[in-house]
């Protein structure tokens, strides 16, 4: 066989492999791959989280030169009657390698999610514990480590646990930084409350302190008007959006907000109707709000009342340190006056209706 020949046949061979793998391994024609890769994906998820999640949105992507497919995951147990919330939303993907033939790893993000739900879990009880059972948490963990020190990175830890455990063993190399929002669905009316949720605020603090969590923390505290609760609120919130806001004077400052004719008949209807409903209605309802409208874009806007913002020194000096150079001071937090308030300018209700 000449030199020719032999160089004839491996280009034949080649061709013949190339025509029968890349229909096999190329593109998601028919959903044959994109079923494969859904497969894939619905199995790691149970096998790492030990729970069935939604794969869908499948499509290839690429990365400088790498490519793979992704897919957006959504935790089957977070859904409420169909819907999901965006804040459980997360994405998996799974390499493509040589003639479109499928990594047998699948990689996802949903650990940081998990994270956080994880934490949620765990500081609940002791929330609800010290500021009744009207609350809500959004948490945000970081778990970070470093090799020397002068730089640090976000590690893929799935549970508190997981990063207690690591912190434990190696605390030189790794730490946690916790960003805790506890909404509380129950304006404060009179100096007495807020004096009394002051104290309340600081056994929060005390008890992150016990458990390692306060070093590196950054809390807030939003007391949200329980009217929000009420029946009548959508019907309210729609007409706000339709109506053209007027500019008004609150502590000196400019505020955009909707005319005081509807604003004190949104709080008297809506006061009336609470006072009506039972504790399990308002909590059932407060627990109907999705976490991704947890936020001042969401239930905050015109619905804040008062929040006190808690920032530990180490939190200030690893993420916020040009504070320090505008002349913030530094708190510990050890004595009940270290907590303040904030009056949330853009708050709609114009009457206490007292419980």
């Amino acid at each position: 066989m000449t030199e020719k020949q032999a160089r004839g046949i491996v280009l034949a061979i080649i061709v013949l492999v190339m025509v029968y793998l890349v229909p096999k391994f190329i593109g998601v024609q028919g959903g044959g791959k994109a079923e494969k890769v859904r497969k894939q994906i619905e199995k790691s998820l149970l096998k790492k989280y030990g729970e069935e999640f939604i794969v869908d949105r499948i499509g290839i992507r690429k990365a400088y030169k790498d490519k793979f497919y992704q897919a957006r995951i959504y935790p089957k147990s977070k859904l409420k009657n169909g819907i999901r919330d965006k804040y459980y939303e997360g994405s998996a993907s799974v390499d493509i390698g040589l003639f479109g033939m499928l990594d047998k790893e699948s990689g996802d993000d949903y650990s940081y999610i998990n994270r956080n739900d994880d934490t949620e879990k765990y500081l609940l009880p002791k929330v609800k514990e010290i500021f009744g059972n009207r609350v809500r948490l959004k948490v945000d963990v970081a778990h970070e480590v470093t090799g020397d020190g002068s730089w640090w990175a976000g590690y893929k830890s799935k549970s508190l646990k997981e990063v207690r455990d690591r912190i434990k063993k190696d605390p030189k190399h790794n730490r946690i930084l916790l960003t805790l929002y506890i909404y509380i669905f129950d304006k404060i009316d009179n100096e007495e409350e807020k004096e009394k949720r002051r104290k309340e605020i600081y056994e929060m603090i005390n008890y992150l302190k016990e458990e390692g969590l306060f070093k590196y923390l950054e809390m807030g505290v939003i007391f949200i008007d329980e009217r929000v609760l009420a029946p009548s609120y959508r019907k309210y919130k729609r007409e706000i959006f339709i109506t053209p806001d007027e500019k008004v004077k609150v502590e000196g400052e400019t505020v955009y907000l909707p005319p005081m004719k509807l604003r004190e008949e949104m709080s008297n209807k809506l006061g009336a109707e609470v006072k009506k409903m039972s504790e399990e209605d308002l909590i059932k309802r407060m627990n109907s709000i999705i976490k991704g409208s947890l936020s001042h874009k969401g239930i905050n806007k015109y619905n804040a009342q008062y929040i006190s913002e808690v920032y530990s020194e180490g939190k200030v000096k690893v993420r916020y340190s040009s504070w320090l150079d505008n002349g913030y001071k530094l708190k510990k937090y050890d004595k009940l006056k270290d907590i303040g308030y904030e009056r949330v300018l853009d708050y709609i209700y114009v009457n206490n209706n007292k419980k």
